[in-house]
């Protein structure tokens, strides 16, 4: 086997090592639980629920914020099936390094939710697929973000989130809730997908 071959073959392992190892998540969690969120990594259950919520059409702009390693990134590529735009917005750079990897038709920007109409060049989504952990976040940080998100969603545009079921009681949680009544025309909530660690269930929310 050649040096070339053997390098890519290598590159892949690490790769592998890198998506599969939910430790990893804990690592990230122990040092900024604040922005990452997420004990573990979401299962292909809920990954496919978020994504099931989305109305995705032929052509249309879609943005996921806090991707991660990307569990719903390659369901919603699978979705756009080469007609439209994925527009991944994550702030850990180990993250963002992996995602260019698995999904180099994804446009994967390295930075922070908050400034998503710059990252968007002040272009409207037709939908935005949130991962970002709500319920950890600071009262002014939740109100940052969402003004992004309304700022950069289009009319009758969709905006997708999980919650954890067990933090459905936490002021900050009753606080992101009460934001999305405030701003969004419907606001739906499927079933608790009781296959993910922990437990979670799926915001659908649609503006104006």
């Amino acid at each position: 086997m050649d040096r070339t071959a053997k390098e890519i073959k290598s590159r892949a392992r690490e790769t592998i090592r890198e998506l599969e190892s939910p430790l990893r998540f804990l690592g990230e969690f122990a040092r900024e639980p604040f922005t990452v969120g997420a004990l573990w990594p979401s299962s292909t259950t809920l990954s496919r629920e978020v994504v099931k919520c989305c109305d995705i059409r032929p052509g249309a702009t879609v943005v996921e914020l806090g991707p991660g390693t990307g569990a719903f990134t390659g369901l919603i590529l699978q979705r756009l099936d080469g007609n439209g735009r994925l527009v991944a917005v994550e702030i850990n750079s180990t993250n963002a390094g992996i995602l260019r990897r698995r999904f180099p038709e994804c446009e994967v920007i390295e930075g922070s939710a908050e400034q998503l109409p710059s990252h968007l060049k002040r272009r409207r989504a037709d939908c935005i697929v949130s991962g970002l952990a709500w319920g950890s976040m600071l009262p002014r940080m939740q109100g940052l973000i969402m003004s992004a998100i309304l700022k950069s969603l289009a009319p009758g545009g969709q905006f997708v989130a999980f919650a954890y079921a067990h933090a459905f009681w936490l002021p900050t949680s009753r606080q992101f809730r009460r934001r999305l009544l405030r701003h969004f025309k419907t606001v739906e909530t499927t079933p608790i997908v009781w296959r993910n660690l922990p437990p979670a269930f799926v915001f659908r929310c649609v503006r104006e």
